[in-house]
């Protein structure tokens, strides 16, 4: 079931991208993209095939409002009813490399001990002959950190800033793999 999930989502990632590449002589994109903050950092591990080892360095700082499924592709915030938030970053290159989502809950807006952590990694190589896809996400299987001495969110302007890790075999490749970055970005507060 996850590898079906991640093929769909890996799927969807390129068909977007290609959407791009497929508009470049028109003057009025798709939709529009903007740059803020950045998801940056290294891809390391080898395709199923070992084909190719990843050792590949990312970053990440497209964004734009559109909706995918129930969320903003973006980087926001909401005041939970109980006062704790749930902070969502979203960072992509169009051009057809990849993307990367973190989301996270805090207990109130000075916590800095992030839980239910989750992150989705995308990243895809065009050789001349080949595309070289990976993804990988926060599972069970897969351990994923965002270590509280990196961490820090500020609910007045909305900087939310850290490091994190995602490694484990749980992955299109279904080989260890690692991906550690860091993130920097302003997240806006979704009002309803």
């Amino acid at each position: 079931m996850t590898q079906k999930k991640n093929l769909l989502t890996t799927l969807f990632a390129l068909a977007l991208s290609l959407a791009f590449i497929g508009c470049s002589d028109d003057p009025q994109p798709a939709f529009e993209y903007r740059s803020q903050g950045f998801i940056k950092g290294t891809l390391t591990g080898t395709t199923n095939d070992n084909s190719y080892t990843f050792n590949e360095d990312f970053r990440f700082t497209q964004y734009t409002t559109a909706f995918s499924g129930d969320d903003i592709e973006a980087a926001t915030y909401v005041v939970n009813d109980g006062g704790s938030y749930s902070v969502s970053i979203v960072r992509s290159d169009y051009d057809g490399s990849g993307y990367a989502r973190i989301s996270f809950l805090l207990d109130n807006a000075s916590d800095k001990t992030p839980s239910n952590i989750n992150i989705d990694f995308s990243y895809t190589i065009e050789e001349s002959n080949k595309f070289i896809v990976f993804y990988i996400d926060s599972d069970v299987d897969n351990t994923t950190t965002i270590p509280e001495a990196d961490f820090s969110f500020d609910a007045i302007t909305g900087k939310v800033k850290g490091k994190f890790t995602l490694e484990g075999s749980d992955n299109s490749t279904e080989k260890s793999a690692k991906v550690t970055g860091e993130f920097d970005v302003v997240a806006k507060k979704i009002v309803q």
